[in-house]
């Protein structure tokens, strides 16, 4: 698989998470905790919103939180005054930290790790790109249900935040008007760190859970939520991680491939540089989807046979390229290499979160719908790529030069074309302001595999027509989710 455009390698023996919460100390305890005014929840209808792996918001409601003036809501106010009358540098740093999104951060450490592991493909294939989109997909979907079930009861209950409840109480970060019952810091991030403990076992399990529980400490520290916030969202995080591990353990992910590859004119061989012999994934086009019906649901028809006059001109413009590729479409080719398609999607996807006006239930939706389009249309590319088992170009003709190793797995269709293809519908219909731009992106990504000499013309326009569907199924759905629109 290619390197990294830029920067140096990532010793194997690095801890990824341990370097993330270094940095974020170091970066955090430099700002100042902004005073903000309070706004309006523009989420406040999110538990009626459909889920994914919950049969509603309502399914994991808890039982009602302590009276307002009770003894025991009294009880909690002492020991968040506590608290706060004993904070330090480092309790305000945690409180800055996670002041915001409850989901963020989350994000930042789990794209953080499959850049770790990117660079060790195909020795270590962790961050394979459909095992990255899967990563992605789990951790998002367990997010938007934690937090759709804790709306729900937010809005059951109505709880104003300690800050409100009780003017000795002060409020130290920022906080909408959202009810306080229960926390979406702790279920965000009880359903995240147990996600990735499952997801990656090898990696620092007891930090993820440490981070969630800071997560809800810094909300208390705040004056944001009560001890017993913290405890119910917890335990919503703790119970829909259960549902998408459960569910995630019979995907079909576990299981090792035991086929072989088939043989004869045409049919996928091992590449330079390093001739993997067994490519990435094979079965992946069998793994269970969340929205297409199966893999095979949208197969492509088959590409063009040897010798056709189509497949003759798709290899003369890869022989054409050798010499009339441009500098700009040499960096076009590099840059769509430098990590899973999928998680470049992803970076994007935060970047438009972060510029716009979005609730965190809201912003946890995108970020869902994004991750299981582009999941789905992995399933759907493995299927056609391990259906048709067509070479590679440089196996073609032995005498084309790609941009950077061919990666080891069949041709026909592009997973990039078909990833992006698929991100871009959703984008479009999320940001319509922007689905232009989205669109050209996809279309970049997917003529960068031609202009690398990695992949046919047929086989991105085949990639593309996929994406295109799996994207559309995926917008389908989100029009009928109860979201506003």
């Amino acid at each position: 698989m290619p390197g990294r455009a830029h920067g140096t390698p990532i010793c194997r023996a690095a801890r990824p998470g341990w370097r993330v919460l270094v940095a974020w100390l170091l970066a955090m305890s430099c700002q100042e905790s902004p005073t903000l005014p309070r706004t309006a929840d523009s989420d406040a209808g999110a538990g009626t919103w459909k889920t994914w792996v919950l049969t509603s918001g309502a399914e994991l409601r808890p039982a009602a939180p302590a009276a307002a003036g009770s003894s025991d809501e009294r009880r909690e106010i002492e020991d968040i005054l506590r608290v706060q009358h004993a904070r330090t540098a480092a309790t305000d740093s945690m409180v800055r930290r996670w002041n915001g999104s409850p989901t963020a951060r989350w994000d930042s450490v789990t794209l953080h790790v499959l850049d770790f592991y990117f660079p060790l493909l195909p020795d270590v294939r962790t961050a394979t790109p459909v095992r990255a989109a899967r990563v992605m997909a789990l951790l998002h979907l367990a997010m938007y249900d934690a937090l759709v079930a804790t709306w729900d009861a937010k809005y059951e209950f109505r709880r104003a935040a300690p800050a409100d409840a009780d003017p000795r109480v002060a409020m130290l970060a920022w906080v909408s008007s959202v009810p306080s019952y229960p926390s979406e810091h702790a279920a965000a991030g009880a359903a995240a760190a147990e996600v990735l403990s499952y997801l990656f076992p090898g990696e620092d399990t007891a930090g993820y859970h440490a981070m969630a529980r800071e997560a809800g400490q810094a909300r208390i520290v705040a004056g944001a939520a009560y001890p017993s916030d913290v405890e119910a969202g917890s335990a919503i995080g703790r119970a829909v991680a259960a549902r998408v591990i459960d569910g995630a353990r019979a995907d079909g992910s576990a299981e090792l491939w035991q086929g072989t590859s088939p043989s004869g004119a045409g049919i996928w061989k091992p590449t330079p540089s390093k001739f993997v012999r067994i490519p990435f994934d094979a079965s992946a086009g069998q793994w269970r989807t969340w929205v297409i019906p199966s893999g095979a649901a949208f197969r492509p028809p088959p590409p063009p046979p040897l010798g056709s006059p189509v497949f003759a001109q798709n290899i003369a413009e890869l022989r054409s390229l050798a010499t009339t590729r441009t500098a700009k479409q040499t960096d076009v080719a590099r840059y769509w290499a430098t990590d899973a398609p999928s998680v470049i999607w992803e970076k994007y996807m935060l970047e438009e979160i972060a510029q716009r006006d979005f609730g965190p239930v809201r912003a946890a939706r995108a970020q869902a719908l994004a991750s299981v389009a582009m999941y789905d249309a992995f399933i759907a590319c493995w299927d056609g790529k391990y259906h048709y088992w067509l070479e590679r170009p440089v196996s073609a003709d032995s005498t084309l030069q790609p941009v950077f190793p061919t990666p080891p797995f069949p041709s026909y269709p592009s997973g990039h074309s078909t990833v992006s293809a698929a991100a871009a519908e959703v984008f479009a219909m999320l940001f319509p302001d922007a689905a232009a731009a989205y669109l050209a992106r996809s279309s970049d990504a997917s003529v960068s595999r031609v202009y690398a000499v990695v992949h046919y013309r047929f086989d991105v326009e085949a990639g593309e027509a996929l994406g295109t569907r799996v994207g559309r199924s995926v917008v389908e759905r989100a029009a009928g989710d109860g979201a506003p629109h």
